[in-house]
């Protein structure tokens, strides 16, 4: 029986492609034997892209050619290419070979070209074939229908040798053009301007054998090559899977407040914590980790702004003594820089965090911070639906913050319209009364659970938030009298040893108090 599980045309026979995110977007890799066509300006980075797949291909035992037509020299562009990572120079000459058309196509033309392309596969023993110059090709030909004779013949020839093929051109890629149609597949590279930033985007506009992620997605080149990020709304399709019980609960360790969620958050829910700067979102979210490293439930923070020796500090002034469980690696701190970050990039980042260190409560302080970067606005909703359902679907349990636009008011005003797509809403107000501001907070909504709906004052101590017994004291000042028992102001702790200085009395110096 003959065996043809190495047959070029099987839909399984794939061909990884090198590039992170590239394969996801074609559903596991360009297929073996096939031809496809990288289209972009110059600058996009379809040189990049076609030699990291050489040297991928390298990496797996594979052989590749690199030939140029009227392109760059060699020797320029190994001096461009050494600063990659998948840069390995002992391969060249090896299991990589770069070749060059020129002279064959400008003394016998496609034909000649032809005849050098079939003998460097067959001697070399190639897999992998990257042609770069598909437009000086085309100029050297004698007419369309040369070219596309051409552009057959390669794609037969390749096929029955199962050597994958990628043809690199400047010119954009046009579905209706018939040298698109003859080939297996168009990758198209962009970079467009979007206000003071350039953004890189990535599209497979035709994928023949198989299914493709449809749309347009981020990608960027650094000292690692081509990364492509696909959007998450694109990958992760699936709505949670997971049915929240209202028997699983996680508690933020506050009496009060896990009073009045009737026991605490439901495991495997989703919770908006919405309210103004220095209003305590950050605090409740340590809380929240706090307690779950003291019942052995990995937490993992997420935020832009506040170091995590920060926030190691701020947790030890609200006595919740979270150094220990970071030290531990039960509670992990992650800060990065929203400026510049791709959300699609850090999302799958956040994905593979959840996975390594099994983590189940997710901190995520800055929901606006994460979104800022979509260029997008309208794909706001869905990436933010994605990215809930996904963490839902990793047995996460997500408290996510985000600022409203007052800095003090008494009704709050979220600025994604997330509250649909959440769970759980709390809220946290600041309320100003003559000379002082009150905070509040208030359980908005809770899907899968009783709560009460009270209004309850909260205060910072030592001892960590501490939320009202009951909403005396907000009624009362909602009802404009200053609330009887709100905990006073913290007074600055005095430093052991020293002795309290009386103001206006003459110092051993000679001067008066400070």
């Amino acid at each position: 029986m003959t065996d043809t599980s190495e047959r070029p045309d099987e839909p399984d026979a794939r061909v990884p492609s090198g590039v992170p995110g590239l394969d996801a977007l074609l559903r596991g890799g360009f297929l073996r034997g096939g031809t496809y066509i990288i289209t972009g300006a110059p600058g996009t980075g379809k040189t990049i892209l076609g030699n990291q797949f050489c040297f991928a291909t390298v990496a797996q035992g594979g052989r590749a050619i690199y030939l140029t037509v009227l392109g760059e020299s060699h020797a320029r562009m190994m001096m461009h290419l050494r600063s990659m990572r998948f840069f390995h120079a002992e391969e060249v000459g090896r299991a990589l070979s770069y070749e060059s058309g020129s002279a064959a196509l400008k003394a016998e033309g496609l034909a000649g070209l032809s005849k050098l392309i079939f003998r460097a596969v067959r001697e070399h023993g190639a897999t992998v074939l990257v042609v770069d110059g598909l437009v000086a090709m085309e100029e050297r030909s004698e007419d369309p229908l040369s070219f596309r004779e051409f552009l057959h013949g390669l794609c037969v020839h390749n096929a029955l040798a199962g050597c994958t093929t990628l043809l690199l051109t400047g010119q954009r890629g046009d579905p209706s053009d018939p040298r698109y149609a003859m080939v297996d597949g168009v990758v198209a590279l962009a970079q467009e301007r979007v206000g003071v930033k350039s953004v890189r985007l990535a599209e497979v506009t035709k994928f023949r054998g198989g299914p493709q992620v449809p749309g347009r997605h981020g990608f960027e080149i650094s000292d690692n090559g081509l990364s492509i990020h696909p959007r998450i709304e694109a990958l992760h399709t699936r709505l949670p899977t997971r049915t929240p019980s209202t028997d699983a609960r996680l508690t933020f360790g506050i009496p009060a407040l896990d009073e009045m969620l009737f026991g605490g958050l439901v495991r495997d829910s989703s919770t908006l914590v919405a309210g103004p700067p220095g209003s305590g979102k950050t605090q409740l979210g340590l809380h929240f980790l706090a307690e779950g490293a003291r019942r052995q439930e990995p937490g993992l923070y997420l935020g832009f702004v506040e170091t995590p020796a920060r926030l190691v500090n701020k947790a030890e002034r609200l006595g919740l003594g979270l150094g220990g469980p970071v030290d531990a690696g039960r509670v992990h701190l992650v800060t990065r820089v929203a400026a510049e970050t791709q959300p699609d990039a850090l999302a799958e980042e956040l994905f593979g965090w959840v996975k390594q260190h099994g983590i189940q409560r997710l901190v995520l302080d800055g929901l606006e911070s994460f979104c800022q970067e979509l260029t997008d606005s309208e794909r706001t909703p869905r990436f933010l639906a994605a990215l809930m359902h996904e963490l839902l679907n990793l047995g996460v349990t997500p408290l996510v913050l985000q600022q409203t636009r007052a800095l003090a008011a008494p009704e709050a005003d979220a600025r994604l319209d997330v509250e649909a797509l959440v769970d759980n809403v709390l809220v946290l107000r600041m309320v100003a009364l003559r000379s002082r501001h009150y905070r509040v907070l208030s359980v908005l909504k809770a899907r899968e659970s009783e709560h009460d709906t009270a209004q309850r004052l909260f205060s910072m101590t030592p001892r960590g938030i501490e939320v009202a017994a009951d909403s005396e004291g907000a009624e009362a000042l909602f009802n404009g009298q200053a609330p009887s028992h709100a905990a006073p102001p913290r007074k600055p702790k005095r430093k052991t040893g020293s002795k309290p200085v009386r103001r206006g009395k003459p110092s051993r110096r000679g001067g008066r108090g400070v």
